[in-house]
């Protein structure tokens, strides 16, 4: 649908600054942020929000692939020697980290979710 309607904003120094700041960190224009914080549900939650949680998501899920690697490689030295590897507690360190890394990521993505409900 075409935009007919058109407002003027005066803002002062700072109030430019911090919105072009915003603008610049949501990689869109400062009309735009103007109109999706009108606009949008009463939230703190912005579009960079939501992708720095899912850039957050695939890192975890990469590192998680790199985990079930490594446990792999240690499982086939273990069931070829019947020794278990050094590396296996360093492994499950790890992937006890990257547990708790997962957790506070989904619920990052509760209180996004929450935000928009």
């Amino acid at each position: 649908m075409p935009r007919s309607g058109r407002y003027v904003v005066k803002v002062n120094a700072e109030e430019q600054a911090a919105l072009l700041r915003l603008a610049a960190h949501q990689n869109v224009s400062v009309q735009r942020v103007l109109v999706e914080s009108a606009l949008r549900p009463d939230t703190s939650v912005s579009r960079a929000d939501i992708q720095e949680l899912i850039t957050a998501l695939f890192g975890l899920s990469r590192q998680i692939s790199a985990v079930g690697v490594n446990l792999n490689q240690i499982a086939k030295v273990a069931n070829a020697t019947g020794e278990v590897p050094e590396d296996l507690m360093a492994a499950l360190a790890g992937l006890r980290g990257l547990y708790f890394k997962t957790e506070h990521a989904l619920d990052d993505v509760a209180s996004v979710k929450g935000d928009f409900l």
